[in-house]
């Protein structure tokens, strides 16, 4: 809202005759507190009130009527404020009307913008022009609403001879000259001298109001395109809220969006009935039963928006009772309209103003009771405010309370247009801060759940380390002593019992074995950083060592600079497990005299080589029928790795393992 600062300031210095130092002062009042809204400055708005409400209501006094409209060359446009005369019998005629006797009965109207309120009467009304100029001048009469049912116009040109023009309103609905138009306008051609005019209004439903003015052509014409214009912004803009509602909707499936579509395709309709003569669907609903239609929409998109359900469920009920209420009385009343105008028809209509009321008061309290703890109560209050003091300016005006000023007639749909650009913004807002909580709320769920990870990965790492300590601690110390007593029995009894001293080496072997695996596993579930050298390292200390002991030339390629790449416990014990049993296997079987061995690493893999020179094997009947092969396979597997092996009869071996590091 701070760009509304400079309008406020301009109005405050200019209007209300504030000086400058009130306007920081206002726009912190504004912007950072809810001194604003909940009248914390009282003196400030007070007088600001006052000013404006004296200046409105003074308007209507400085309007002069004029008794009679001058046509010269300067002219181009004029307001005319005729005589009136009411005929509640429905008596008069056009003949009799213009006779001297009945002219004295005519009274001069306070103002070119008339209001007859809800009268059923027929209207006279009585004006002149005075063609100044040498030749006939042809002119445009502009009625500015379409909010009665016939309009009959009748001239009197100065030689006395009488014109009668066709009549216009809402009874002549396929009159294509008023598409597009939000009133209606006679084309009159006045001679030198005094042309009189009479003219009779009558409209048996509702209000009845309007503004005559009088327009050179070129001055109509450029009037007729701004009225296009303005029509077209609002088109505009409440078809953008039909299609953004629409993908709200099917976004979210919220209902709420369906009916703010409903409401602004009445809200659509209904000024297209205004602007448009030409509109034949519900032809009934036209200047009736639409704005019936429109409160029931507006309200149930409320009731939703505010979720009043949530606030007062026993408002909610009264709510919907109200509203189902309101869409049976728009039916019954459009009904009525088109069969029937009788009293039953008025007492239709009087409910359903009640209805409207009673929705209204509702609104309010929950607006009142919620406006500081609710964002969607505030958001209503600033999206209906210009159109509700719209829709009171029409009241006063239906009513005959203020003048029909012209503004007024565009002041329902500057409303609207502000009203939907104020929810759309809502929209956008709300479900971008919607986003928000859904991503930090994504966020803290996917934080939570890493801590539970970590702490699964803390207590098996728990576990991990307290079997490692027992198998060092424990087992391992134990195969270390029976490899340590199988040796002194080797020692002092191979020559006194000779057939116990193979047994006696199988047994230290076996516990040296024993004692290697142990020592392997330690080192799988340690808790160290598990990366590439780590494991490269072990590989290099282990063909070395049996290598070296069986005395095979061997070349061994494990750099001790390799990439920093992180590997994870399983990853680490399984690749290590793949290469010791490929290094065991040519050991055992290939009777090989030399090896090959590397281990290379890119960017996000690590390559195993083991090949021998041996004596090679059939590698599908070893996969079928041996258990090694088959579990370096299942290794690899698990991993994520990949296991070539190579060999035929003869040749040797070759085995490659890949895996996929980070």
């Amino acid at each position: 809202m701070p760009y509304l600062v400079p309008v406020f300031h301009f109005i405050l210095n200019h209007v209300c005759g504030i000086s400058n130092p009130l306007i920081p002062s206002l726009r912190r009042d504004f912007i950072y507190s809810d001194n604003a809204m909940t009248g914390n400055s009282p003196r400030f708005e007070n007088r600001c009130l006052l000013i404006l409400l004296w200046m409105f209501f003074l308007l209507p006094f400085t309007i002069k009527a004029q008794e009679m409209t001058i046509l010269n060359a300067d002219f181009s446009r004029a307001s005319i404020t005729p005589k009136l005369l009411r005929d509640s019998a429905h008596l008069f005629h056009i003949d009799t009307i213009r006779t001297e006797a009945m002219a004295r009965q005519f009274v001069p109207a306070e103002s070119p913008h008339l209001t007859f309120g809800a009268d059923a009467s027929d209207w006279w009304l009585y004006f002149t022009i005075k063609n100044e100029l040498p030749n006939q001048k042809t002119l445009v009469l502009w009625l500015n609403r379409k909010n009665f049912d016939s309009f009959t116009l009748v001239q009197q040109k100065p030689d006395g001879s009488i014109q009668k023009y066709p009549d216009v309103g809402a009874a002549f609905y396929d009159d294509s000259r008023f598409a597009l138009s939000n009133g209606y306008y006679i084309a009159v051609l006045t001679q030198p001298g005094e042309n009189k005019f009479w003219a009779k209004a009558s409209n048996k439903v509702g209000s009845m109001y309007l503004g005559l003015s009088l327009h050179t052509p070129d001055h109509f014409a450029l009037k007729s395109r701004q009225n296009v214009l303005l029509f077209g912004l609002f088109l505009g803009a409440m078809l953008v809220s039909i299609v953004f509602a629409l993908q709200l909707f099917f976004m979210y499936r919220d209902r709420m969006y369906l009916f703010y579509l409903a409401y602004v395709m009445v809200v659509l309709l209904r000024e297209a009935y205004n602007y448009s003569a030409v509109i034949d669907i519900f032809p009934a609903m036209q200047r009736h039963g639409i704005s019936f239609l429109m409160v029931a929409t507006y309200g149930w998109f409320y009731r939703h928006f505010i979720r009043l359900w949530e606030i007062d469920a026993w408002l909610d009920r009264v709510t919907r009772w109200y509203l189902g209420a309101m869409l049976a009385l728009t039916l019954i009343f459009t009904l009525l309209v088109k069969y029937e105008q009788g009293p039953l028809m008025q007492v239709v209509f009087t409910a359903a103003m009640l209805s409207i009321l009673v929705i209204t008061l509702i609104s309010v309290i929950v607006i009142i009771r919620n406006f500081r703890t609710s964002v969607r109560a505030r958001i209503v209050v600033f999206a209906f405010m210009p159109l509700a003091a719209a829709f009171i300016l029409n009241l006063l005006r239906n009513i005959n309370v203020v003048p029909n000023y012209p503004f007024i007639q565009y002041a329902v749909m500057w409303g609207f247009i502000l009203e939907a650009i104020i929810f759309s913004i809502a929209f956008i807002r709300w479900h971008g801060l919607m986003d928000q909580d859904r991503q930090v709320l994504q966020l803290k769920l996917a934080m939570e759940q890493q801590e539970k990870l970590l702490a699964v990965q803390a207590a098996e790492q728990k576990v991990k380390d307290r079997i490692a300590r027992d198998l060092h601690d424990d087992i391992a110390a134990s195969m270390s002593g029976i490899r340590i007593l199988s040796k002194v029995a080797h020692q002092q009894f191979a020559s006194k019992v000779p057939d116990a001293a193979p047994l006696l080496e199988q047994i230290s072997k076996s516990a040296q074995s024993t004692l290697e695996s142990i020592s392997d596993l330690i080192w799988a579930v340690k808790p160290h950083p598990d990366y590439l050298n780590d494991i490269a390292d072990r590989m290099r200390e282990y063909a070395q060592k049996f290598l070296d002991a069986r005395d095979i030339d061997y070349h061994l390629n494990i750099p001790r600079s390799l990439p920093v790449m992180e590997m994870d416990i399983e990853a680490r014990r399984n690749a290590y497990l793949i290469f010791k049993e490929s290094i065991n296997n040519a050991l055992k079987h290939s009777e090989c005299t030399r090896m090959e061995i590397s281990l290379t690493a890119d960017k996000d893999r690590m390559t195993l080589l083991v090949s021998d020179n041996g004596i090679g094997f059939n590698v599908p009947e070893k996969l079928t029928s041996g258990v090694g092969l088959g579990s370096m396979q299942k290794r690899a597997n698990d991993i994520g790795g990949e296991l070539k092996i190579i060999s035929k009869p003869g040749n040797g071996t070759k085995i490659s393992f890949s895996l996929p590091v980070r």
